[in-house]
């Protein structure tokens, strides 16, 4: 799948696809600091070293995290990762804030660009590595203005997690059912992610892919896969949308590879 430059009116730096696929932590939320406070409390009663923890659990299912680091934690019905993910929904919530331009960015994806008028149905979905438990509160606090999206997959809906593509697949279908749109090569999908595992979860289901860097380097992002690096998501903007019609993003001042 070769990157659209030249054709009108795509110009170079702008993306066009049909759908976006959004991970939440770290990509349209930041809560790095209050996931890393809640970590770093059940390591310290477990006596887990958080560094290596944390090498690790960026853009994984806190499941796996559990199983890896907590392999006695008793998580029967899910009842460690609720605790954990309530704890930083809850405990931690004054050190979450929204990643820069990132409900701009989601509020504008939901408007056409020709009209004016916001889509019944909207053209983005959400696929996450957290649980139900932490992520749908974001919609109803930090992120009530932009609400919850019908089209929303979770560490509960996927047998396999980053960087499998599993939940990516799951989220383009949901969104391709929606707008009666095939599901195959021919509706493109872009991938917005912060976490290496994430990119090549994008990459995997054949999607375009554009890092952020609130968690990783930039140069982590390009050797994971990503078409783009911005710092955040005010470098990327709506140029066109409708309500039968593709999307264009520009990307501005994208970051190189060292």
């Amino acid at each position: 799948m070769g990157i659209i430059w030249n054709d009108s009116p795509v110009e170079k730096g702008d993306l066009e696809v049909d759908l976006c696929l959004f991970d939440l932590d770290g990509t349209i939320v930041n809560t790095i600091e209050a996931s890393e406070s809640a970590w770093k409390s059940i390591c310290s009663q477990y006596d887990v070293d958080p560094e290596e923890l944390f090498k690790f659990s960026h853009g994984t299912r806190t499941v796996e995290v559990l199983n890896k680091f907590f392999p006695k934690l008793d998580n029967t019905d899910n009842k460690a990762v609720k605790m954990l993910e309530m704890s930083i929904a809850t405990d931690y919530k004054d050190q979450v804030h929204l990643v820069p331009g990132s409900k701009d960015l989601l509020l504008s994806l939901d408007r056409d660009t020709d009209s004016g008028e916001i889509f019944n149905e909207r053209k983005w979905a959400i696929v996450t590595s957290g649980s139900p438990y932490c992520v749908f509160s974001w919609f109803e606090n930090i992120l009530e203005e932009v609400g919850k999206p019908k089209a929303f997959v979770t560490s509960f809906d996927v047998t396999n997690g980053k960087p499998d593509p599993e939940g990516y697949l799951l989220g383009k279908k949901q969104l391709c059912d929606v707008w009666d749109l095939n599901f195959d090569n021919t509706t493109s999908t872009v991938v917005f992610e912060d976490a290496p595992v994430g990119i090549k979860a994008g990459k995997a289901m054949g999607a375009y892919t554009i890092g952020i860097t609130s968690s990783y380097d930039k140069n982590i992002l390009f050797d994971a896969g990503a078409d783009f690096v911005v710092e955040d998501l005010t470098h990327v903007s709506v140029v066109k949308n409708t309500k039968n019609g593709k999307i264009i993003l520009k990307i501005s001042n994208p970051l190189s590879k060292d």
